[in-house]
């Protein structure tokens, strides 16, 4: 799961620029989720993962100021994943109707969270991870999805403000995919907890 490099991150010490560097920073983020599944937030110490990853601690110190800087990098790396899962989606549709858009956002979503939703789960809840300038979900790709629903504004009802129907979309989406991998309850399967959140964000959408 390599790190992107669309952002400059302020929890680095020292962004990592070469191929090497960046394969360090990789194995020593894979490092501190083996230890998260593992053995628990508790357990994530730098020396703990600097033994995990096979790597120095000082290898840690060269590009992490503290364990802090570890679980934002960690979020961040899973942030920009997301991120590039959606974008590519809604290129892959360009051309598609509302419904086989909607559909293809919840899929990408759910298909992001479903392998690892420990994972997610700790990250979501127990990583700390909030740092200053970070934004949302429904903010980081408020002009792609307007693009997308611009493009379809003859599926939705006239005089409707755009901006407001990306904000309550966007939201949707990330709520209800969420929900599908990590709450939906007990007899409702994965396949229809998706199929009923494409059904409500269209409602919403054509009401």
């Amino acid at each position: 799961m390599p790190i992107l490099g669309r952002t400059r991150r302020r929890h680095f010490r020292k962004l990592p620029g070469q191929r090497r560097a960046r394969l360090t920073v990789d194995a020593i983020l894979d490092a501190v989720v083996r230890i998260l599944k593992r053995e628990g937030i508790k357990a994530v110490t730098t020396n703990r993962v600097a033994k995990v990853a096979g790597v120095s601690i000082g290898s840690i110190y060269q590009y992490f100021r503290d364990k802090q800087a570890l679980f934002m990098a960690l979020h961040e790396r899973h942030v920009e994943q997301i991120d590039r899962l959606v974008e590519s989606k809604l290129v892959e549709n360009a051309k598609s109707s509302l419904e086989e858009l909607m559909r293809a956002m919840i899929g990408a979503m759910v298909d992001a969270h479903i392998p690892d939703p420990e994972l997610y789960r700790a990250l979501a809840t127990e990583v700390p991870h909030r740092s200053n300038g970070r934004k949302d979900f429904s903010v980081r790709l408020h002009s792609l999805f307007r693009l997308a629903l611009a493009a379809r504004s003859q599926e939705l009802k006239p005089g409707r403000d755009l901006d407001r129907v990306v904000f309550v979309v966007t939201n949707l989406v990330e709520s209800l995919s969420h929900g599908a991998v990590l709450r939906r309850p007990p007899g409702l399967s994965l396949a229809v907890a998706q199929e009923e959140a494409v059904h409500a964000i269209l409602a919403y959408l054509r009401a």
